[in-house]
């Protein structure tokens, strides 16, 4: 079965900024682990997908799901000199061909029920035909028919072995297996039937890979490579390149570069190495050049996401049910408004590992680690670390895990308050004031029993809690009066009618929406808390949840989803991440679905979803998966408290150009009218926050002609002004 999926378009990937419905990939591309050669083009494969240096300029291009590419979790990439097609193989088995910029997908593999391991583990491609070497035979691809057009099942007495490798003599061809090595004619018309073929009995082991250099079979483990002539062997961190017949060495030392997984020398002669923790290293005349990695976080692991003063926080740690840390080191990534990167890791924040959150206020960043307590930052420089010491036992150590400080999240009041939870200690919520004062709280149970997880702050100053470990949720009021204890409240809210009414105990986040209202995804769905200033009172305070009916059924929203993350945009819409359905974007109400997003239906690399946030003023949402991180821009932003400057994207609007316009810097339900520069009225619609979106057609749905149009806006009080212009260009 092939699929053409559809052409490249690599100038609005690019752009700084992407047009309403479009896609942005933000993956990390550190990690390199294959390599291969176009006539132009230097590719290489890596943890974040695939991208290649073009040879004339030495620019960086990326492809994945986000340009046109059917599947993530690529595994090779090989080109056809003859046909000028590049085959593409995935993890999973999937197959894409790139011809003329088109992209065709053979799922053929991909679908196939095979018993046991499926993997395609090497390319080689001889008169346009691609042999690949998988687990379970050699299966053949006709690039051109673009199609399989035959699997060899190998092995003695049809007891079949997984092919690693493949290679042709001027007579032969060879397959390094697990059995050992097998040839056969290569001219034999019979080569799919397991008795052609004859085990080399010389050559017993389970080989990686097999070369054929001048008739001469060489075979080899992972770490040897064969291309342009060149023999290359990787042994620790040293390259050893043999030519000409494999005289002459040339040995290459590197000590920066210890974990190589490929090595490819160009048809320049130029060596190049997949490094797995330096992403793509070029070597000249034996000498190291440089390195190559695109822009983007320092991995592909997401535990949160905040998007705060035009900076993107990507928080890499973790934990295993609020137990055993991950123990990652490389802390957070940092995206700034000039899409500039940088990478706080362990050393950076003063040996904090498993950083989970971070809060934001007046230029300082604190850090939630949950192993060393709470990280300060300015200018990129370590104020200090928070602990036990210097917070006068405030941050206590956890009983069971060696002493370590586990912060699960941090906020800000507005009053300038850091608050933030600490889990297995007696008093987990705690605040260190604009003062400079740290004080804790108490929830009256036994500190091995508390696990937490998200923290919000609502309109009322209550903080709202989630506890790990199918906990439910608390609520704390310390009254405005953070020193004194006697006045405060709490509760917790569990999933009986009377004490909270949760959809299940089993919490994952929890989110207050623009209206006040506290919305809490659970493992079977969402509860709302429509009136949280009530929550102390003997009147009913339960969570509602949402019945939507579908004809004679009714079912609770997302009731049999497990609900990762609930995030608000601008026009009071919600956008929720789930474990396995992937993104939902539903009405400010709850009761529409406004879109649905799948790794099928969409570019997503993953249905499970980790958390969302939104660049409140251009309205691109930030999608961290289980892949890593993409975005989309949507239609909806926050609005201005008073009009200034609105921007218009695209403008001008060119020929080629059929997509959504956005009109952004609005202020919160604007109505906008545009006009043609006689004044007569093309299109009028009302704001989703502060952004508003046309399609470039008038009131009859043409398309409106070449020339200069206004843009009004008026606002909740009737006043209207000109907001912007627009150029149309046919």
């Amino acid at each position: 079965m092939k699929k053409i999926i559809l052409l490249f378009i690599p100038f609005l990937i690019n752009a700084q900024d992407v047009p309403i419905g479009y896609w942005k990939d933000y993956q990390s591309y550190t990690s390199a682990s294959y390599i291969s050669e176009s006539d132009k083009k230097i590719y290489c494969v890596t943890n974040g997908g695939l991208f290649y240096i073009n040879k004339e300029d030495n620019t960086i291009n990326r492809k994945s799901k986000v340009t046109g590419l059917s599947d993530i979790g690529i595994k090779q990439v090989k080109y056809d000199y003859d046909s000028k097609i590049t085959i593409i193989t995935y993890e999973n088995c999937n197959i894409d061909l790139l011809k003329n910029n088109i992209i065709v997908n053979i799922s053929d593999i991909k679908r196939k029920e095979i018993i046991g391991e499926k993997l395609i583990n090497s390319i080689i491609i001889k008169d346009r035909i691609a042999y690949l070497s998988c687990t379970f035979g050699l299966v053949l691809v006709d690039l051109e028919n673009e199609e399989v057009k035959d699997t060899y099942r190998i092995g003695q007495n049809g007891n079949f072995r997984a092919i690693n490798s493949c290679a042709f003599s001027s007579n032969n061809i060879f397959v390094a297996s697990e059995g050992g090595i097998y040839y056969a004619d290569k001219n034999n018309s019979s080569l799919f039937d397991f008795n052609s073929w004859v085990l080399d009995t010389n050559r017993s082991d389970n080989y990686q890979n097999i070369f054929i250099i001048e008739d001469s079979i060489w075979v080899g483990d992972e770490n040897s490579f064969y291309n342009n002539s060149s023999l290359i062997l990787s042994i620790n961190d040293t390259i050893i390149k043999y030519d000409n017949l494999l005289l002459n060495p040339d040995t290459l030392f590197h000590n920066q570069f210890e974990d190589i997984n490929f090595i490819y020398k160009d048809s320049e002669s130029n060596l190049w190495v997949a490094d797995e923790s330096n992403g793509l290293l070029k070597f000249t005349d034996s000498q190291y050049q440089e390195s190559f990695v695109p822009e983007g976080p320092k991995r592909n692991d997401i535990y949160s996401l905040e998007y705060d003063n035009n900076r993107l926080y990507i928080s890499h740690g973790g934990h295993t049910n609020f137990g055993i840390n991950s123990l990652i080191k490389d802390g957070v990534s940092i995206k700034d408004k000039f899409n500039d990167w940088l990478n706080y890791d362990y050393y950076k924040l003063g040996n904090s590992r498993d950083i989970l959150e971070v809060a934001i206020r007046n230029g300082k960043e604190y850090y939630a680690s949950w192993y060393n307590g709470i990280a300060e930052m300015k200018d990129g420089e370590l104020i200090t670390n928070h602990g036990y010491a210097n917070t006068n036992g405030v941050l206590d150590t956890t009983y069971y895990s060696n002493n370590r400080i586990r912060i699960s999240d941090l906020k800000f009041d507005n009053n300038g308050n850091l608050w933030g939870l600490s889990s297995e200690v007696n008093h987990p919520l705690f605040v260190k004031t604009k003062n400079d004062e740290w004080f804790s709280f108490s929830m009256d149970q036994d500190r091995v029993e508390l696990f937490f997880d998200d923290l919000i702050i609502d309109q009322y100053n209550q903080k709202w809690g989630v506890i790990g470990r199918s906990g439910g949720i608390f609520v704390y009021d310390d009254n405005n009066t953070i020193s004194d204890i006697s006045d405060d409240q709490h509760k917790i809210l569990k999933n009986t009618l009377g004490e909270g009414n949760l959809p299940s105990m089993r919490v994952y986040c929890i989110a207050e929406d623009l209206d006040g209202e506290i919305w809490v995804g659970t493992d079977k769905g969402i509860g709302i808390f429509y009136n949280p200033s009530t929550i102390f009172s003997d009147n009913n305070s339960d969570a509602q949840q949402i019945l939507i009916t579908e004809g004679e059924y009714g079912q609770y929203l997302l009731s049999e989803e497990k609900v990762k993350c609930i995030t608000i945009d601008g026009a009071n819409r919600k956008w929720i991440g789930t474990e396995k359905s992937g993104v939902f974007l539903i009405s400010d109400d709850g009761m529409d679905e406004i879109q649905h997003f799948t790794s099928y239906n969409s570019p997503l690399f993953s249905d499970n979803i980790y958390d969302i946030t939104i660049n409140p003023s251009n309205g691109e949402v930030f999608i961290g998966t289980e892949k890593g991180l993409i975005s989309y821009r949507s239609d909806a932003t926050n609005g201005a408290k008073t009009q200034l400057i609105t921007k218009v994207f695209p403008n001008p609007v060119r020929e080629t150009y059929n997509g959504i316009i956005s009109i952004n810097g609005l202020v919160t339900d604007a109505n906008i009218k545009i006009t043609d520069i006689d004044g007569n009225l093309v299109f009028e619609s009302f704001s989703k926050g502060g952004q508003a979106s046309w399609n470039g057609k008038n009131k009859n749905g043409d398309r409106v002609s070449t020339g200069v149009y206004l843009i009004f806006s008026t606002d909740i009080n009737g006043i209207e002004k000109i907001a912007s212009k627009i150029l149309f260009i046919h």
